[in-house]
């Protein structure tokens, strides 16, 4: 049984009770969430390493929320709705990101994919050429 006046997130074993549980989940929860607006909005700027940051975020919300599951087993009580949820905004995250690798990679070979501006390169002139107006 587990101790009244010990901390909340301690258990019977050393997987943490209820309240460890909790913590993962909306961590997991946050996570996802934040890996998702930044797959969606992050000005990638033709930089596809730059999308390996986004998969990895995505992927730590997955395992931060899959923290939780035997907490939750342990305490006897359903797993909470935050996990499900942090599993779909990372794995949602992951797959965005990876079409932006592809849209970035394809675009750097002549072949466009819809994606927004911002990920791509921006247009830059050539070192050296001068304009003719310029030049008066």
């Amino acid at each position: 049984m587990t101790d009244p006046n010990g901390p909340w997130w301690t258990g019977d074993d050393d997987l943490g009770g209820i309240g460890f549980a909790r913590f993962f989940a909306w961590t997991g929860l946050l996570l996802g969430a934040g890996a998702l607006v930044i797959a969606l909005f992050a000005p990638l700027e033709g930089d596809a390493l730059r999308t390996v940051w986004i998969v990895g975020f995505g992927c730590a919300a997955i395992w931060v929320a899959a923290m939780a599951m035997p907490r939750y087993r342990r305490a006897g009580v359903r797993t909470s709705w935050t996990v499900r949820a942090a599993f779909a905004l990372g794995a949602l995250a992951v797959v965005v990101a990876c079409y932006a690798f592809v849209v970035i990679w394809l675009a750097s070979t002549g072949i466009e994919l819809p994606a927004p501006p911002y990920w791509f390169a921006p247009e830059r002139a050539p070192v050296g050429v001068i304009e003719a107006s310029s030049v008066a």
